[in-house]
């Protein structure tokens, strides 16, 4: 840490460890009578101080500094970097093993090969996944739309519920009432990833954000300030920041108070995002 900290950062670790030391053996400091031998301790470590003082002998500091880090025990810092160098590796590791997982995860959203269009329907209208992570059955999925909940909280217009519904019917079959919509629609082009207890993640932070906008009425700007657009969320994450603090919490099950994430087919081909369906506040079993 000596030689690795700046002049400046291990400065100040010094002078946090001298103040510590100070209120032990310092006889004004410590408010208490010295025990033997305290005094010497307290002049000896103010002396210490006063030799590694960077702001009024910086020359004596460097010289310490490096004469300290020279001393280092060979041995122990050998070990020190065979152990920095191990877990570098071991984190590389962790990191291809998070990608091709989620390469895996991703990858085997085909769509369709044995499925048949409806009659009457467009050709993609009747695809579906070929298959998901966790299949549900007769079950309907109350969610919060995260992005409409956050974005109400920094504009001055409303846009309704932010409530949706997902239901799957005996054979698994997917449909979505989006937020503000009456019925039902088939979801053919969404997979499911899975769960994450809101617990688990702090999510606001990750999601992407819209670019920011700047309108001609300086009033409407000064109106909206420092918490508007620019802090408005999408529901969508990157691939990127999912593998890095998504996915090891992602779990083939639902439940309440869980984001419920997904691939959406148009989203991901475009852009390499993955979606976020939203927050699980109530499940009906069919």
């Amino acid at each position: 840490m000596v030689g690795a900290l700046s002049e400046k950062d291990l400065f100040s670790v010094l002078k946090s460890m001298y103040r510590a030391l100070a209120k032990t053996v310092h006889p004004d400091v410590a408010r208490r009578k010295p025990k033997p031998g305290e005094a010497d301790r307290a002049v000896e470590l103010n002396l210490a101080f006063e030799e590694l003082n960077l702001d009024k002998n910086p020359a004596a500091f460097r010289r310490h500094r490096k004469s300290f880090v020279a001393r280092r025990p060979r041995v122990a810092y050998q070990k020190s970097l065979a152990l920095e160098r191990e877990l570098a590796l071991q984190a590389a590791k962790e990191e291809r093993l998070a990608s091709a997982y989620l390469d895996r995860l991703v990858a085997d959203y085909g769509w369709g090969s044995e499925a048949v269009p409806t009659a009457g329907e467009p050709e993609e209208a009747g695809l579906v996944p070929r298959s998901i992570p966790f299949p549900l059955k007769n079950l309907r999925l109350g969610l919060l739309d995260v992005a409409i909940n956050q974005n109400l909280k920094m504009v001055y217009w409303s846009v309704g519920s932010n409530y949706k519904e997902i239901n799957f019917d005996a054979s698994g079959t997917m449909t979505v009432k989006p937020v503000g919509r009456t019925r039902f629609a088939k979801a053919a082009y969404i997979r499911l990833l899975g769960t994450v207890p809101s617990g688990d993640v702090e999510l606001m932070p990750l999601l992407d954000r819209p670019p920011a906008r700047f309108f001609k009425a300086p009033a409407l700007n000064a109106s909206i300030g420092a918490n508007g657009p620019s802090l408005s969320v999408l529901n969508r994450i990157s691939r990127e920041r999912f593998q890095a603090h998504v996915l090891t919490h992602l779990r083939p099950e639902v439940s309440e108070r869980s984001y419920l994430f997904s691939l959406n087919r148009p989203e991901f081909e475009e852009s390499g995002f993955l979606t976020l369906e939203g927050l699980i506040v109530k499940i009906d079993r069919l």
